[in-house]
């Protein structure tokens, strides 16, 4: 059986992101994808449908051959400074880069209400981004991997951002290389002689997250974020339990709620059928 302090971890975790690398699916397949998990039991761990603003009108059509209405399908709108918000989609949040804080205000009175987040150099240590962010209600995006090796950040540097993100009282966004549930070696895809990285797991980051925007010590919340051994992680009705160290079902809810909202993800079948192999999805 399905937790409940689990459905509270993963609950509409994981935006759908099939038309980018390793998977690279073509817009309608990644649509009609989108539209079968959306009718899955299982479809109560789906967020957004991850857009490129200028596929907007490519995606309605697309959309329209399924039968089904823009309303119907939320999206994270990928997007640059110049890209206007297209008409008819139903864009829950909105995603940028953004290395200036003139920026980042130039985003947000475009985009308002509609909620931003801002992929952040990792290696940028300016508090003045942080405070742009806190001040304008925006959020923070980290991209935790990627196609080669030297494209996944260390755990330092993990930790580093979550750690400021609760700081500032900044929710944020992950995505690229949280293909499994816990911390592992893994091929970077399927073809014969991939490349091999260490990939953080996305139970590792949402729980880090949540003991850290819950007032963890920072060496603990690096120890969550590197840990291997999935029985270390204890899921019941009431919480989740780490060694010593457990969250109620109730903060995890507001932890996801207020700060560690979801991760892109290439697959939407892969992360639950690792749960599954691990016991902890029905």
């Amino acid at each position: 059986m399905t937790t409940a302090s689990l459905r509270a971890l993963l609950s509409h975790s994981i935006d759908y992101a099939g038309l980018f690398p390793p998977a690279a699916l073509d817009l309608p397949t990644t649509v009609r994808n989108y539209r079968r998990y959306q009718a899955l039991p299982d479809n109560w761990m789906l967020g957004s449908f991850v857009l490129p603003a200028h596929q907007a009108e490519a995606f309605t059509t697309a959309l329209a051959e399924t039968g089904a209405h823009p309303s119907h399908v939320p999206v994270s709108l990928l997007v640059t400074p110049e890209d206007m918000p297209p008409a008819g989609l139903h864009i829950l949040s909105v995603e940028a880069k953004a290395d200036e804080p003139a920026v980042v205000r130039q985003l947000v009175e475009r985009w308002q209400p509609t909620m931003l987040f801002v992929e952040l150099n990792p290696a940028d240590e300016r508090e003045v981004m942080w405070a742009t962010l806190r001040e304008l209600g925006a959020g923070a995006k980290i991209r935790t991997g990627g196609m080669m090796p030297d494209a996944f950040l260390d755990l330092e540097t993990v930790v580093s951002f979550i750690l400021r993100a609760a700081d500032w009282r900044v929710p944020f966004k992950a995505t690229a290389g949280l293909h499994h549930p816990i911390r592992a070696v893994h091929p970077l895809t399927e073809d014969t002689g991939s490349p091999h990285a260490a990939m953080h797991g996305f139970l590792n980051v949402f729980l880090a997250a949540a003991f850290a925007w819950h007032g963890m010590a920072p060496d603990s919340v690096e120890r969550v974020l590197g840990e291997e051994e999935v029985a270390n992680f204890q899921f019941d009705e009431a919480g989740v339990t780490w060694h010593c160290q457990s969250l109620t079902t109730e903060q995890i809810q507001t932890a996801r709620r207020e700060f560690c909202r979801s991760y892109g993800s290439c697959s939407f079948d892969e992360p639950r059928a690792d749960l599954r192999a691990l016991g902890l999805l029905s």
